[in-house]
């Protein structure tokens, strides 16, 4: 790729932008439209989708555009696949076959589709890459759109092209859900409370491997405060206890509430009480996060927000788990088992229906509720059906 992509700190008006991603040619001059896009998602951190609606009285499919909240690590997954169809273009500028990057709103709808289904295609492994090089460039020129700077366009991966990749996708298809079998194995290689902890707040929790960074013993937020409504009489018959884990440390920023089993808040303590007491004794560490790291170099100071990540890697393959899996499918695992548990009673018996299921499902997890009502479409990605369960279960 014969750009450059360059993360700065950019301060203006009040608004500071960090980071604001810059794409530059090989001149080191920045493509005046990309750089106002990635401006855009540095200040808002938002892309525009098309929707369509039917009106009824002329049956006429009318267009709009809406705005969407993206990630972080979603933007800087776009900025990297823009910059690669810029350095597309600049390439077959250089080949007398376009004008090249710095005139990106002259593509038409027919070009980008052949970059997308001939030339990305014949470089990506996966329908997945190509799927997320798609969704960069809808971004981009849907915004070029709402800007009427270009005209709509549909973007798409043809038939063919996604039967092609499917032959040449070098990932083995995986279920990401993690037995209860494969769980007690986990467990059973972690070497430590607080390994076992972390994995439990996984599969229990339902938390990313950053979110374990969110867990806290300072005054304002302080986990401790749960442990002492354990004993307490009146409250014997309740078995869950909910934490309100703060937006900085979440994906997008949002808070919201997590609950622990009493059983596992049991643990946590425990561990609070002697591996972390001696981690702290020993260290003098004052670190306000939960867990501790153990490692020689940084004995008692916070866990970064890869530990749990980390710890996973080891221990699955201690346990001899699939290499295919991840901490973060123990998220996935957690929101299966709990929309199941929503959609049914014990006798099977059908409670709610899977909209309303769903919507506890994305509380839980942090994901946003629709203007609707509903639970967004990233939701249903995590949930994996009954079947599929029961198939995993029984391998």
């Amino acid at each position: 790729m014969n750009v450059r992509v360059s993360a700065l700190t950019f301060e203006y008006q009040g608004h500071r932008l960090e980071p604001l991603w810059v794409i530059q040619d090989r001149f080191s001059s920045p493509p005046l439209l990309a750089l106002l896009f990635t401006t855009h998602l540095a200040r808002h951190g938002t892309v525009f989708e098309v929707s369509e609606l039917v009106d009824e009285s002329s049956r006429r499919r009318i267009r709009s555009m809406r705005e969407r909240e993206v990630s972080d690590s979603t933007i800087r997954s776009y900025v990297y696949c823009l910059a690669k169809f810029l350095s597309f273009l600049d390439y077959q500028s250089i080949q007398n076959q376009g004008s090249g990057m710095h005139s990106s709103a002259s593509c038409t709808e027919r070009f980008i589709n052949q970059y997308i289904n001939k030339v990305l295609a014949n470089t990506l492994n996966s329908v997945h890459s190509l799927n997320t090089h798609r969704s960069a460039l809808v971004s981009y020129f849907n915004w070029l759109t709402y800007l009427e700077i270009s005209p709509p366009m549909d973007l798409r991966i043809d038939r063919k092209t996604r039967q092609m990749m499917s032959y040449k996708d070098k990932k083995q298809n995986y279920i990401q859900y993690v037995s209860k079998s494969c769980r007690v194995d986990l467990l059973i290689a972690c070497k430590t409370l607080s390994e076992k902890l972390m994995m439990r707040m996984g599969f229990e929790v339902g938390l990313r491997t950053s979110e374990l960074m969110g867990l806290r013993v300072s005054d304002g937020n302080n986990v401790t405060k749960l442990f002492d409504k354990l004993d307490e009489e009146e409250i014997r018959h309740v078995q869950h206890f909910p934490y309100w884990l703060q937006g900085r440390f979440t994906k997008g920023g949002r808070s919201r509430w997590i609950y622990f089993s009493r059983a596992l808040l049991n643990d946590m303590r425990r561990y609070y009480k002697t591996e972390r007491l001696w981690l702290t004794k020993q260290t003098a560490s004052q670190d306000d996060s939960f867990f501790l790291r153990t490692d020689h170099r940084y004995i008692g100071t916070g866990i970064g927000n890869k530990h749990g990540s980390n710890v996973f890697r080891i221990r699955a393959r201690d346990a001899g788990l699939s290499p295919l899996l991840s901490y973060h499918d123990l998220r996935h695992t957690f929101a299966t088992e709990l929309f199941h548990s929503e959609l049914s009673a014990s006798n099977g018996r059908e409670t709610r229906s899977e909209s309303a299921a769903l919507i506890v499902v994305a509380q839980r997890l942090g994901h946003a509720i629709g203007k609707n009502g509903y639970a967004s479409p990233v939701t249903t990605k995590y949930i994996r059906m009954r079947l599929e369960m029961l198939q995993v279960e029984c391998d």
